[in-house]
């Protein structure tokens, strides 16, 4: 079944887009993920140009899980099969935003811990689910007294459409200082040729996935993501800010597995409609418009065991 690339896939964009960072396919296999990410500088104004670097680390640890079946009112008709499994995502990283404006740029320092977890059942159907916890700040506000933390939290139900198509539908709730914002998500993922497959999450996510050998596969999609953090820049403000930055983007990766246990990933593509907006206590002080640039990305996952759900075929590409 590959119904958990499905909703890892769902459950990554909406967490991605509070910063929590878990990887589509490595939602429901225990491991570590090592990315590092350019955008080269782009023109905010006719003086300003604003680059963007990240490097962030990713474990995935199974903390709970089992399988077994329920028998309600001791009724033998109504026979109940459970399949329980839940997993705490570990993501620590770094951002550093380029402004040429500003010399004495300041490092984004982020942490955050999610748990994932799926409940699927002969009643209940399947659902999966997710809460995580987090802070992203520079270095003069990564404290207990200064950090702001933001949080998410979301489910999707599931819904199974002959051996290739799976239909889902929820939300989430993203909690950022000074802002929430739900997200109604909708979606679906099919298998629309021999080794290729499309999934869309609406609003978030397009993408489109293609099998060309045992050890390598492409994709390229569009997503939409950002990030809200603290920021100190006392040659302009003594007082502490808020960088709310949004962009979408659109990307072509290429996936190579030399060995089972290890994935190697190059993404490249183009970021457009970005925004940045500086804020306090949530009103906004500023907001800029950047031009679209390229980025290049590369990650390195190591599989480091297989979970109950993953060695039953769950997880799949393609």
């Amino acid at each position: 079944m590959r119904i958990l690339f499905t909703v890892g896939m769902l459950l990554w964009a909406s967490l991605s887009y509070a910063q929590l960072s878990l990887t589509p396919s490595r939602i429901f296999a225990s491991g570590i993920n090592v990315r590092a990410e350019v955008t080269p500088a782009a023109s905010i104004n006719d003086t300003a140009r604003l680059g963007y670097s990240r490097f962030n680390v990713q474990g995935i640890i199974p903390i709970r899980g089992g399988a077994g079946v329920k028998f309600h009112n001791f009724n033998l008709r109504k026979i109940d099969v459970e399949i329980n499994q839940m997993f705490l995502a570990i993501n620590a990283g770094y951002r550093m935003p380029n402004f040429s404006f500003d010399k004495n740029d300041q490092g984004i320092y982020t942490v955050s811990a999610a748990i994932t977890g799926i409940h699927a059942s002969l009643r209940d159907k399947i659902w999966v689910y997710a809460v995580g916890l987090g802070v992203s700040e520079t270095e003069d506000l990564f404290s207990f007294s200064k950090a702001r933390p933001y949080g998410v939290g979301g489910a999707v139900r599931v819904r199974i459409a002959g051996l290739r198509t799976q239909w889902f539908y929820g939300g989430a709730v993203v909690f950022e200082p000074g802002r929430i914002t739900p997200i109604p998500i909708g979606g679906i993922n099919a298998r629309i040729a021999k080794n290729t497959r499309l999934t869309l999450i609406l609003p978030l996510q397009a993408s489109i996935a293609q099998k060309v050998s045992k050890q390598t596969w492409l994709e390229a999609g569009i997503a939409a993501g950002g990030f809200n953090a603290g920021y100190l820049t006392p040659n302009l403000n003594p007082n502490a800010i808020r960088l709310a930055y949004r962009q979408g983007k659109a990307s072509f990766t290429v996936n190579y597995s030399p060995i089972k246990p290890v994935q190697l990933s190059f993404e490249a593509g183009m970021t457009g409609l970005r925004t940045l907006k500086t804020m306090r206590a949530g009103d906004v002080l500023e907001k800029f418009t950047i031009n679209s640039s390229p980025f290049m990305a590369v990650s390195c996952y190591f599989n480091l065991s297989k979970s109950v759900l993953d060695s039953r075929g769950f997880g799949s590409i393609l």
